[in-house]
C-alpha cells in the first residue's frame, strides 16, 4: 500500500491538479477553487469554458472563492464560471491564498492543492509556482478534511 499523503508540486502545480481530477473515473461530489486571480486560460488544456462544461454536464457542486474582479480578463473568467447553475461564486477582497480541492464520495480519491498558484495561464505555464498536494489517505485525510472544511462557503 502506497503510504504517501503528500507530495510537493514545483512544476505547473494547478494544471497538475486539474489533470488528476479528470483521470479519476468518479465524479466529484464537490469542487472548491479559492484564488484571488482568475482568467479564462484560454488556449491551455483546460480552459474556463471546458471546466463549466464538465461542472455542469456532470453536476459537480463547485464554489469559487475570488478576489471582486476589476481587470477584463478576471471578469470575463468569473462571468463564464457564473453561466453553471452548479458553480456558486463569493468574493473576498482581502483573499491571498491559493487552494483547490476535489472530493469523492469514495474519499480514498479526494485530493487538495495547496499553493502559490492562481487559476492563471501564466502560472500554470510561466511562473514558478509551488504547491502541495494533499492525498485524503493516511495522515492526510484529516488535513484534506480540514482544508475543504476552511474552503467551504459561509454566509
Amino acid at each position: 500500500m502506497n503510504k504517501l499523503y503528500t507530495e510537493i508540486i514545483i512544476d505547473c502545480p494547478v494544471e497538475k491538479f486539474l489533470r488528476r481530477r479528470f483521470i479519476i473515473d468518479e465524479i466529484p461530489q464537490s469542487l472548491i477553487i479559492v484564488s484571488p486571480i482568475i482568467c479564462t486560460l484560454k488556449r491551455t488544456r483546460y480552459t474556463i469554458p471546458y471546466l463549466v462544461e464538465k461542472i455542469t454536464k456532470e453536476r459537480i457542486r463547485t464554489y469559487v472563492i475570488t478576489r471582486k474582479p476589476e481587470e477584463n480578463f478576471h471578469k470575463e473568467a468569473v462571468d463564464i464560471l457564473a453561466q453553471s447553475d452548479f458553480i456558486e461564486i463569493r468574493y473576498n477582497n482581502s483573499l491571498h491564498a491559493n487552494l483547490y480541492i476535489c472530493a469523492y464520495l469514495n474519499e480514498w480519491n479526494s485530493f487538495a492543492l495547496l499553493g502559490s498558484a492562481n487559476l492563471t495561464k501564466h502560472s500554470i505555464e510561466k511562473n514558478i509556482e509551488v504547491g502541495v498536494i494533499i492525498y485524503s489517505r493516511n495522515e492526510g485525510k484529516n488535513l484534506r478534511y480540514e482544508l475543504y472544511r476552511g474552503g467551504e462557503l459561509k454566509d
